[in-house]
């Protein structure tokens, strides 16, 4: 409660030093025009009085939520003292931001409470946690976060990594079939207790899931299964009530691109830099993967030049309906169009066949490369997206491929 209020006293003077910086360029602009309204104007001043209204409003109401939330504290924190520290969050939040994820704490917790429950071992009832989200709403980071945790390998001896193709395509039916070894202890244990993860897409295989299932009861060595997905269907497979993940809160998602694009700068050194950052948060769709390539864009040159130069060809994707941050959406069928700003050309995007490529199978040419460089390429070739530096450690890759022409529908929203 206390993070959900911080964040949001975050936004909310943010957002109205954004509001200030652009009423100041309006202002600008009518000091020239010779019946421009004065401030002291009485429906100039009208205007102001019910802006600053508004935001005192959104102020007030957050120090009041703070105020309510630390009337208390002080028997909270004598609470707290008979509790051992969960984990300590550093000042200088930009040291790990990026190397650790972020505002999914609660969602861990309900996680870890799953696997670390012991059923019966009279019974042979396997566990399954259905977890639904949509695309880069950090599922399969948040689970990764859960494997590597020291307490989940202490419970199980095995981690197994299950995707639908190896359900379906190759026939797994039992662990011995198949699969990813994620994790596995070194001693021999006459007490298995494998974990498995199985990532479903949106077409579900509801036969191979049974199939599975029905093995994995008769299977001594299989406690517990958590699938994830991005359709709803998989809610009923769960033999507990599903985790939803949602994207983050406007107010929480903006902190997490704000400390990941400024880093140890202040962001009120830079006021027209911070307002287009947060322009440009706004055409992520709150993902995690936009987040991180679009900061990684920003951070290298924390100027107002460049900060326009990038706002300008997210501007551009976005009025093409493209979304430069999104690789699930893009299949064979429906490739999207971005342009290169150095030489105008334009170039259509496509899944990889890689998808995730491990560290040795990556190209060097990245996807900044091709927008904002001068690289030349020709024909179809692979460029890299985005290098996450938290588990599971994707590489995002995509298939490019230079183009003379955009289709006419593309070509009129880009230019409009």
């Amino acid at each position: 409660m206390l993070r959900k209020e911080m964040y949001r006293g975050y936004f909310t003077m943010d957002n109205l030093r954004r509001k200030d910086d652009e009423e100041n360029k309006t202002t600008d602009l009518d000091v020239s025009h010779p019946f421009a309204l004065s401030k002291f104007n009485p429906a100039k001043r009208l205007f102001f009085s019910t802006g600053v209204t508004h935001v005192e409003k959104e102020l007030q109401q957050v120090l009041y939520n703070l105020n309510e939330i630390v009337s208390d504290m002080s028997e909270f924190t004598a609470l707290l003292k008979n509790y051992p520290p969960l984990y300590h969050q550093p000042y200088s939040m930009h040291l790990i931001i990026d190397k650790c994820m972020f505002g999914r704490q609660m969602e861990l917790d309900r996680i870890m409470n799953f696997l670390m429950l012991v059923d019966p071992t009279s019974t042979k009832h396997v566990g399954v946690l259905p977890i639904v989200g949509p695309a880069e709403v950090g599922k399969s980071t948040l689970v990764a976060h859960v494997c590597n945790d020291e307490r989940v390998r202490n419970n199980f001896t095995r981690i197994v990594l299950i995707t639908q193709y190896d359900l379906k395509d190759k026939g797994l039916t039992t662990l011995e079939d198949g699969g990813v070894i994620y994790y596995q202890q070194n001693s021999l244990n006459e007490n298995e207790r494998t974990l498995s993860i199985i990532e479903f897409s949106e077409d579900i295989d509801k036969a191979a899931w049974n199939c599975y299932l029905a093995s994995a009861t008769c299977h001594s060595n299989v406690v517990k299964v958590i699938i994830t997905s991005r359709s709803n269907k998989i809610i009923n497979f769960g033999t507990t009530q599903a985790l939803v993940l949602n994207l983050l809160p406007p107010e929480a998602y903006w902190y997490f691109f704000k400390v990941l694009t400024f880093g140890s700068a202040d962001p009120k050194d830079q006021p027209k830099l911070e307002s287009m950052a947060m322009e440009m948060s706004r055409c992520t769709n709150r993902s995690f993967v936009g987040a991180n390539f679009v900061s990684c864009l920003l951070r290298d040159h924390l100027n107002g030049q460049y900060g326009r130069m990038v706002r300008a060809s997210l501007r551009d994707l976005n009025r093409a309906r493209i979304s430069s941050c999104a690789p699930a959406i893009i299949n064979e069928k429906n490739p999207k169009y971005a342009r290169r700003i150095a030489t105008n050309e334009y170039f259509a995007i496509y899944p990889c066949a890689k998808g995730f490529a491990a560290d040795d199978m990556i190209t060097r040419t990245t996807l900044f490369d091709l927008v904002y460089g001068t690289v030349k390429c020709e024909g179809k070739f692979e460029v890299l997206a985005l290098k996450l530096r938290i588990p599971p450690y994707k590489n995002y890759m995509y298939t490019c491929e230079m183009v003379k022409s955009i289709p006419t529908k593309m070509k009129a929203a880009s230019e409009s």
